[in-house]
């Protein structure tokens, strides 16, 4: 499917591109098969997984908009797809203990100038080392985020081996397969070995190919005033005037900062999820929120309105965080971000104008191949039919 780009967009991409090619290699012919390609093989070969049964994109599936439809995700030892999946484990592997983030856009994981002004392609390229990842933020970089699910046990690794040697697992299954050692020594040269730096890398490569930036808000800020409907203009700008876009904002519609918001625990969790500590956890972008149900970080909140209501009951659901405010020095427990208690109160009417302008930031065009075959020969995405 074709996919258009906004200019901006495309010249963070192309300089992206230009900077995995080049990074450190000596000038070569083009090989037959890119990064990018490599990586999307990867993305769905279940042969990252320690028990064989699930890939990147069993969670991360285009049909969900590279999300899982979840509330929390079930990687390995289950079966099926979204709302489908199933535990096939006998509760051996346990649920996911996150509702599973889109892939879309990650490429963008930074704080922008503003919704209203033009995107620095320098400044987000250069922000890529630093671009805060997971509900906790706890690595930066897509080349990171790439690694992390292979080593927890009830996202891709299961019992087949120890965390601490999972990555060196994988790196071993991969060279023991002869396509894949034709394919790296392709992609990064003969003498390149496959290690982790290369299997990150050529995953990331394919992760900051999937963009989904032409939504109709994308056409109403270039210039066309019929892309937005009159509705979803007054919900932007009741959107704004509630004070959501104190941590909504910027092309992402996220500050990618930490906050504690008093969600409810998710009743499959035998221990409270603490995120980052205090109860906080990374503001998601609202990029393609209505195709990305169920919401926050542990999928309780079921549908936009629940949101939208949860923000203007405006206290905390969760016993561990309290309403009160901290006073200077205290240190006991979690309480609400300050953030948090400033949105105001919204009428029905503008919910519904708010929720209008939330649809407004789909955009449906983005890559949704799924390769035919993977090398290791295990059915693409897993155990997911």
């Amino acid at each position: 499917m074709s996919r258009r780009v906004p200019s901006s967009m495309a010249l963070v991409l192309s300089g992206l591109t230009l900077a995995a090619a080049h990074r450190g290699a000596p000038e070569r012919a083009a090989p037959a098969i890119t990064e990018v390609e490599l990586g999307r093989l990867l993305f769905w070969d279940p042969i990252l997984s320690g028990e064989r049964d699930v890939a990147c994109a069993t969670c991360h599936h285009p049909d969900f908009a590279y999300a899982d439809g979840r509330e929390l995700s079930l990687g390995t030892g289950a079966t099926g797809v979204g709302s489908n999946r199933v535990d096939g484990s006998d509760g051996r592997i346990p649920v996911v203990r996150r509702n599973s983030q889109t892939v879309l856009n990650t490429v963008f994981n930074a704080p922008s100038q503003g919704r209203r002004r033009a995107d620095d392609g320098n400044a987000a390229a250069g922000a890529q080392a630093r671009a805060p990842m997971f509900w906790d933020r706890r690595v930066r970089s897509l080349e990171s985020q790439s690694l992390e699910p292979l080593k927890v046990r009830e996202e891709m690794r299961g019992d087949a081996y120890p965390e601490g040697v999972a990555i060196d697992s994988v790196v071993a299954r991969l060279r023991a397969i002869p396509e894949y050692r034709a394919l790296f020594a392709e992609v990064y040269g003969p003498a390149a070995a496959i290690d982790a730096e290369h299997l990150a890398r050529a995953v990331a490569a394919f992760e900051r190919t999937l963009v989904a930036m032409d939504a109709p808000f994308d056409r109403y800020r270039a210039g066309d005033r019929s892309a937005l409907s009159a509705e979803q203009i007054r919900g932007m700008e009741a959107f704004d005037d509630a004070g959501c876009e104190r941590c909504h904002d910027g092309t992402m519609f996220s500050d990618f900062d930490l906050e504690t918001e008093g969600v409810a625990d998710h009743a499959l969790l035998a221990q409270p999820d603490t995120g980052a500590g205090r109860f906080r956890f990374r503001t998601p972008s609202l990029r393609n929120v209505a195709l990305t149900a169920p919401y926050m970080h542990n999928g309780t909140l079921e549908t936009l309105e629940d949101v939208l209501r949860f923000y203007d009951d405006g206290r905390s659901r969760n016993p561990n965080v309290t309403d009160a405010r901290r006073r200077r020095g205290d240190r006991r427990g979690a309480t609400l971000s300050d953030d948090f208690r400033r949105v105001d109160d919204m009428s029905e009417q503008e919910m519904r104008e708010i929720i209008a302008f939330l649809h407004a930031l789909t955009d449906e065009t983005f890559d949704r191949t799924v390769p035919e075959r993977v090398p290791s020969g295990l059915p693409p995405g897993g155990r997911i039919h």
